[in-house]
Parts: C-alpha cells; sequence; structure tokens
C-alpha cells in the first residue's frame, strides 16, 4: 500500500542534502495536509481521493518520517519542520494555503500560524486551517507511558526493541472502536517507520512533547 503511495510522489531537497517526499495531487484552493507521529503523509490515503476533487492537495513527510531522509546527527525540532514546510511551498510556487494538520502536524501549524500572524515572518497566507487530534495545550497534555519512556534517556535504548507487536499494541489504544487499524495498515505503518533505517531515530522525533 505505501509502495503505491511512494511511487506516485516526488521530492525536493531540504538544505541542499535532504530527500524530502511529498505527494501533490488536483486542483483548486491548495491544502496542505501534516501528518502526525509516528506515521507519514500516507494518514491521508483514505481521505485523498474525496479531497482532491475540490482542492490540490499537497503532503510531505518531514524530515525524520516516512520516505524523507532520516539522518542521524540531526536536530529534530518543530521550528525546522515549520522551516521545511516552508521551503517545500516556495519551491511548489505555493503561497495562499488551508491547512489539514493531525497530531505532530498540528504542533507544526501551530508554528506556522504564529509566523504567518506575525506578518514578516513568513511569506505564507494562510486561509484556513484544521486541527485534528493534537497536543494543542502542552498543560493537558497526557502522553502515554511509551511516549513517556522515548522521551526519556532510555529512548535511544528502547528503539532497537520496537516491534509490530508494540505499535499494534500502542495504536489499538489510540484508534476508535470501530475504527481500529488493520493487520495490513499495521503492517504498512511498521514499514514506514523502518524505511531509511527510521528506528535509529525515532526517540528523537517525540522530542518535541518535551
Amino acid at each position: 500500500m505505501p509502495a503505491n503511495w511512494k511511487n506516485k510522489g516526488k521530492y525536493f531537497l531540504y538544505k541542499n542534502k535532504h530527500r524530502i517526499f511529498y505527494r501533490r495531487e488536483g486542483s483548486g484552493s491548495v491544502l496542505l495536509l501534516l501528518h502526525g507521529f509516528p506515521t507519514a503523509s500516507w494518514d491521508w490515503h483514505k481521505i485523498w481521493p474525496s479531497l482532491k476533487e475540490d482542492f490540490e492537495l499537497v503532503a510531505p513527510d518531514f524530515i525524520g518520517f516516512g520516505f524523507s531522509d532520516k539522518p542521524l546527527r540531526y536536530q529534530y525540532v518543530i521550528l525546522d519542520q515549520a522551516d521545511l514546510v516552508e521551503q517545500l511551498l516556495d519551491h511548489l510556487q505555493l503561497r495562499e494555503i488551508h491547512i489539514l494538520a493531525h497530531d505532530y502536524g498540528d504542533t507544526v501549524a501551530q508554528e506556522l500560524l504564529a509566523r504567518f500572524l506575525e506578518k514578516k515572518a513568513s511569506a505564507l497566507k494562510l486561509t484556513s486551517i484544521c486541527f485534528l487530534n493534537g497536543g494543542l495545550f502542552p498543560e493537558s497534555h497526557q502522553p502515554r507511558l511509551i511516549q513517556k519512556l522515548l522521551i526519556s534517556p532510555l529512548g535511544p535504548l528502547l528503539t532497537p526493541f520496537l516491534s509490530k507487536a508494540m505499535l499494534k499494541r500502542n495504536f489499538s489504544k489510540i484508534f476508535g472502536p470501530d475504527t481500529q487499524a488493520t493487520d495490513q495498515e499495521i503492517d504498512a505503518f511498521y514499514d514506514l517507520i523502518q524505511y531509511n533505517s527510521g528506528t535509529q531515530v525515532f526517540h528523537k522525533l517525540i522530542r518535541y512533547m518535551a
């Protein structure tokens, strides 16, 4: 499933060296889709066909995620992910956008919104933003045990033991009772994490919660 998604995507170079995957399709107003942790732009595959009927869709994989590069010696921070999004949109010569964001993507979208409200901090014009299932208010966010462990000094020691069964167990707690991920979807999510030796940087990606 993700292989088909990848085959329809493209890459652009971020900071002249990091290959960043993205999908672009459809026509109309531009809708930027920002994915969650620990997945990728493939998050949107089920609603992609209907959305592209009304919008020009742009969906990147953040650096460290999905089919994008996952450099070992890298500071994975939200400010940098927002820079990445701005550079991608500049590369595509897109200025006026709507944003649909989920989870980790919410935090990136909040940074983009802050820059837009500061006027001079961004060339983007944000027409609307929809936040889905994210920790918008840090003081009320309750991370799960596995997230706390990954943030802790134990994080680098735990990532080699990240298994498909562990992923399924934790995903079952955040999916709805009637929308549980299938075994095939768990396989796909796990493959996306593993791609480009992703487990080696997995613990670094979650530091945005710290």
